[in-house]
């Protein structure tokens, strides 16, 4: 694998950027308001915002924080529509395997089978095979 530049933008963390921008643009929020309370430079945003350079993890968790987001909130936005809906539905294969196991609990009769409620299981097992 070639090495790749310490400032390469590469295609994932202009989505990052775009995303960090939109935040910016809809939040309504001053740029001078938006630096102060992320902790960003001027000139270290604006390098970002022109891709010369990718926002680094702990920019994106700053920047998240500002908003009232988590750094995994601007990645999801990120990976696009596709990307969260395998997401979400991997979530959701957990949540059908734990509502199964709770309701089961709650109920374990329910999910008796039928060779625990033969009421000659005792005789069938004793007597012999032919």
């Amino acid at each position: 694998m070639a090495y790749k530049a310490k400032n390469e933008v590469t295609e994932d963390s202009r989505k990052i950027i775009d995303i960090c921008r939109d935040l910016l643009s809809a939040s309504g929020m001053g740029i001078k308001e938006f630096l102060s309370a992320s902790g960003l430079g001027n000139n270290y945003w604006y390098m970002r915002m022109r891709y010369e350079a990718p926002l680094n993890t702990s920019d994106v968790e700053h920047i998240a924080s500002t908003f009232g987001l988590t750094s995994l909130d601007i990645y999801t936005r990120a990976l696009g529509s596709e990307a969260a809906r395998a997401y979400a539905a991997r979530e959701r294969e957990f949540q059908v395997t734990d509502d199964l196991v709770d309701r089961i609990a709650a109920h374990p009769e329910d999910f008796d089978v039928a060779a625990s409620k033969d009421l000659n299981k005792t005789l069938e097992a004793e007597t012999p095979r032919d």
